[in-house]
């Protein structure tokens, strides 16, 4: 029987056998012990190269590549830079793409988003985070980028709604020239609390680490989803509170954690944080879809994905479900975002949104 072809795309994955790639076959695997899959399913694996760093036509070319290669579907183009990119062309291809992304741009009925983030809810918790302690004039770090832009916009209507000051805005693109500059103009106005709205990779690369180091700033500080950046390193973001979707009291996160030590003998990759149970979710989501799917094409996977209902999810809170629907492809449901925070070089949680 030929194999149900499934497409990856993107920086995310470290190739075959590699710690992602083991997530993703660990859920079809699962999934086909117990009977969900009846038939062999092979990956095609695609680096992305896109956005920021690489281009936006090596990430459409890569998505052409899966799809001449036969692939039904297709996790990736994973940054908002690269979903606002593909997604029209997964439209016109009539193949689903499952993407990570934030931005409410990624449109269509073939693009589906399991957020790893999202930048209205991201600027929604930020404030919700402002007001609950007590801080009423916020500082603001906003980057040019896709994600910045849409980021700032929430972040300005949520304060407002809630009574809260923006003291300061000082706009950064994604490589500035003296950051500590811009970090001493917000201090100068003496904010309650620093928040950073951006891609991440200011936080990745160590950036504003150094220069709130160079001009010995250590305000109350909070960032949206660019926080789980942390994987590369948290010591980058000690002292920061951020978005997350890593939730250690969520009981599935412990079984995830378990079967892949079994199975592989290693922790998963740089564990603890999001990305490994988000990459598990997504496969999972995969396999759903194709149990569902009236035919095996893009748009039977898309009829499938469409009818899931109350999934349970390993992202997020317990109570984090996972649900889609005709033009409604914003799939998780519940408390998927949530608060982490780096003490101590350690991610710790921080806790979940109050209404």
């Amino acid at each position: 029987m030929e194999p149900i072809r499934i497409g990856w795309l993107g920086s995310a994955l470290d190739g075959p056998d590699g710690g992602y790639d083991r997530i993703h076959r660990m859920a079809f695997d699962e999934a086909a012990e117990q009977g969900l899959i009846d038939r062999p399913v092979e990956f095609v694996l695609h680096a992305e190269h896109g956005l920021p760093q690489g281009s936006a036509k090596n990430a459409t070319d890569g998505f052409r590549y899966l799809v001449d290669e036969g692939c039904i579907g297709v996790a990736g183009a994973y940054s908002s830079d690269n979903a606002i990119t593909v997604g029209p062309l997964a439209n016109e291809l009539q193949i689903p793409l499952i993407s990570w992304c934030g931005t409410e741009r990624l449109q269509g009925d073939y693009c589906f988003r399991l957020g790893n983030g999202d930048c209205g809810g991201d600027a929604a918790l930020v404030a919700a985070w402002l007001q609950r302690n007590g801080h009423e004039r916020a500082a603001v770090l906003s980057e040019i980028s896709p994600n910045g832009e849409e980021y700032f916009r929430f972040l300005r209507q949520e304060c407002r709604r809630r009574g809260l000051s923006i003291a300061a805005v000082e706009t950064v693109s994604q490589s500035p020239d003296h950051l500590a500059a811009n970090l001493e103009n917000l201090r100068r106005v003496e904010p309650d609390a620093l928040v950073y709205m951006g891609y991440g990779m200011l936080a990745a690369k160590g950036l504003l680490r150094a220069a709130l180091d160079e001009i010995a700033w250590d305000p109350p500080r909070i960032m949206g989803t660019a926080f789980m950046f942390y994987l590369m390193g948290f010591d980058k973001f000690e002292g920061w509170v951020g978005v997350d979707q890593f939730d250690p009291r969520n009981p599935l996160v412990e079984g995830f954690h378990a079967r892949f030590v079994a199975r592989y003998g290693q922790e998963p990759p740089l564990w603890p944080n999001a990305i490994p149970i988000l990459a598990y979710d997504t496969a999972r989501v995969l396999v759903e879809g194709l149990f569902r799917a009236p035919i095996l094409s893009g748009p039977g996977l898309k009829a499938g994905l469409e009818a899931i209902r109350f999934m349970s999810s390993t992202t997020g809170g317990a109570r984090t479900h996972i649900a889609c629907s005709p033009y409604e492809h914003g799939m998780f449901r519940g408390d998927w975002l949530l608060y982490g925070k780096v003490h101590n070089g350690a991610l710790e949680f921080e806790g979940l949104f109050e209404p």
